[in-house]
C-alpha cells in the first residue's frame, strides 16, 4: 500500500474526501433535499464499490463468458460495475464483458413452466401461498376474461383469495380441467418462443457459457427460470443478499451474495427483514419488464412504467445513485493502486446497508411511503406503500381469517420498521400497532431462520 496512507480506514477517509470536493460544486447547486440525498449516496458507495468487485472476482473465478445484469436494479448495477472498473480489468485479469438483460419473474416465470401442473405452480405458491385466481392469472401473464367462467365451473370465483391453492379441491379440479390446461398451455408455449428469440439475440444460448447473471437478490427466481429455460448452461449468479431457498434449485446453477446469504449462515441476515427500501435506491427509471413480443425475426420486451415510481426516481432516487457513481469514479484509481478488493469492504458495506435502513434519511422514508411498488407477479398489482392495515383492521384479524390474511401480506411486504416511525400521516398509536406486528413477524422470521441455520443445515 502506498505508504502516505497508514491502512485502509484513511485510504478510505481519503477517497470520500476527495468525492465530497469533487462534488462541492454541484451540492452547491443542489440545496437541501437533493444536496443530502447526494452526499448519502457519496457516503453510501463502498457498499456498491465492494458489490461491484465482487462481481469481477467471482466472474474470473467462475470463468464466465459474459455477465448479464438484470433489470431493473441492474441497470444501475451496470453503471457502478463499469465506474469502478472502467477499463474492463481486476489485475492481470481481463474482465468479461458486460451487457443489460431485461427480464423480470413475471416476464420469465410462464415461459419456463414445464407442464401445467400444481407440483410445477408450487415454485410461486411457496413465494404466495395464498393466492386469489386474478392474481395467478396475472402471475402467467393470462388475461382474466377467458379464465373467468372456467374457474366459475369449479367453483372459483376471481377475487376470492385461497390460503394453501395446492391444496383446494376446486384448485386441483381446475388444473385437471383440459380447457384450463390448453389455456395455460398455449401461453406457456407462446410465451417461451418469445423469451428464448430474445435471450438468443442478446448471446443467451442453451449450450453456451458459462454466464454470470447480477441482480439485487433475493431468492434468484429469474436465475431459475432462466436454468430451467436453459438446461444445458451454467450459470453462476452474483447478488447482493440472498434469502433462504425455498424452491428446488436447478442443477445448472450457482448463487453467490456479496452480503448476508441466509443459506450459509447468520452474518448480517436482519439485512433481509425490509429488501424493498434497497429496491427502491436501485431502481431505474425506465420501467419492469412485463413479457416480450416477436417483431419481425427477433423479439422485444415489453415494459410498464408506473408514473408515481419515476416521480420519486426523478426527485429522490437519482441523486443517491449519481452520489454513489461520481464516489465509484474516485475510488477506481486506488482499486488497483492498493489492491482493493471486495472482501476488505464487505464489513463496512453491510453496515452502510444496516444504517440506510435502520438510521434511514427522512427524505429517504417519504419516498418510499408514497412508492407504488410491482407486485403483479404473486400479488397481481402494484402495491400502494401508503396503504396499511387501520387499527380496526388488525383489531379484526384476530377473528376474521381475511382481516388476518391482509395483515399478514403486510408484514410480508414491508418489515421496515424503521421506515414507520417516520410516518406522520399516522398517528402514534397506529404505527406502534403496525411496529408491534411487524416486530412480531421478523421475530417469527428469525427463529424459522435460527432454526433451518441450526438444526436443517448443521444436520
Amino acid at each position: 500500500m502506498n505508504a502516505r496512507f497508514t491502512d485502509r480506514s484513511s485510504l478510505q477517509r481519503h477517497i470520500e474526501r476527495s468525492a465530497l470536493t469533487a462534488a462541492t460544486p454541484i451540492l452547491e447547486d443542489l440545496r437541501t433535499k437533493p444536496g443530502l440525498i447526494f452526499r448519502l449516496g457519496i457516503k453510501s458507495a463502498p457498499l456498491f464499490v465492494g458489490q461491484a468487485l465482487f462481481i469481477a472476482e467471482q466472474s474470473i473465478i467462475d470463468d464466465v463468458e459474459q455477465i448479464y445484469f438484470f433489470t431493473r436494479e441492474g441497470e444501475f448495477f451496470e453503471r457502478v460495475f463499469a465506474s469502478v472498473v472502467p477499463n474492463g480489468r481486476l489485475g492481470n485479469h481481463s474482465l468479461p464483458r458486460g451487457r443489460l438483460l431485461e427480464v423480470s419473474r413475471l416476464a420469465t416465470f410462464s415461459a419456463s413452466l414445464r407442464a401445467v401442473s400444481l407440483d410445477e405452480m408450487r415454485r410461486l405458491w411457496s413465494l404466495y401461498d395464498s393466492q386469489s385466481l386474478f392474481a395467478l392469472a396475472r402471475s402467467l401473464g393470462l388475461e382474466t376474461e377467458p379464465l373467468e367462467p372456467i374457474g366459475a365451473r369449479h367453483g372459483l370465483r376471481l377475487a376470492e383469495t385461497i390460503v394453501h391453492p395446492w391444496l383446494d379441491t376446486r384448485v386441483k379440479a381446475l388444473f385437471a380441467d383440459p380447457v384450463f390446461v390448453r389455456l395455460v398451455s398455449d401461453k406457456i408455449a407462446a410465451d417461451r418462443r418469445a423469451a428464448l428469440t430474445y435471450f438468443a439475440q442478446q448471446g443467451l444460448i442453451d449450450g453456451r457459457g458459462p454466464f454470470g447473471l447480477v441482480d439485487i437478490g433475493w431468492r434468484g427466481t429469474i436465475q431459475d427460470n432462466l436454468a430451467w429455460m436453459l438446461p444445458n448452461t451454467r450459470f453462476f449468479g452474483y447478488y447482493l443478499g440472498l434469502q433462504r431457498f425455498l424452491n428446488l434449485q436447478p442443477p445448472n446453477g450457482v448463487k453467490r451474495a456479496y452480503g448476508p446469504d441466509a443459506n450459509l449462515n447468520l452474518f448480517f441476515s436482519h439485512l433481509l427483514d425490509a429488501v424493498s427500501p434497497m429496491e427502491m435506491l436501485c431502481n431505474s427509471p425506465h420501467g419492469s419488464v412485463m413479457g416480450y413480443y416477436l417483431e419481425g425475426e427477433g423479439a422485444r420486451a415489453r415494459r410498464l412504467i408506473e408514473p408515481t415510481e419515476n416521480a420519486i426516481q426523478a426527485e429522490v432516487v437519482r441523486y443517491f445513485q449519481d452520489g454513489v457513481l461520481l464516489a465509484c469514479r474516485h475510488w477506481a484509481p486506488h482499486v488497483e493502486a492498493h489492491s482493493i478488493r471486495s472482501q476488505d469492504l464487505r464489513e463496512q458495506a453491510c453496515q452502510l446497508w444496516s444504517d440506510l435502513i435502520e438510521r434511514p434519511e427522512r427524505q429517504i422514508s417519504e419516498a418510499y411511503a408514497a412508492l407504488k411498488h410491482n407486485d403483479v407477479f404473486g400479488v397481481g398489482g402494484f402495491v400502494d406503500k401508503r396503504v396499511v392495515p387501520s387499527p380496526w383492521r388488525m383489531i379484526r384479524g384476530i377473528v376474521s381469517p381475511e382481516d388476518r390474511r391482509a395483515v399478514i401480506l403486510y408484514i410480508k411486504q414491508t418489515q421496515w420498521t424503521s421506515g414507520l416511525w417516520q410516518r406522520h400521516d399516522l398517528s402514534r398509536l397506529h404505527r406502534l400497532m403496525l411496529i408491534a406486528a411487524l416486530t412480531l413477524g421478523r421475530a417469527y422470521k428469525h427463529l424459522r431462520m435460527w432454526m433451518h441455520y441450526h438444526w436443517v443445515t448443521k444436520r
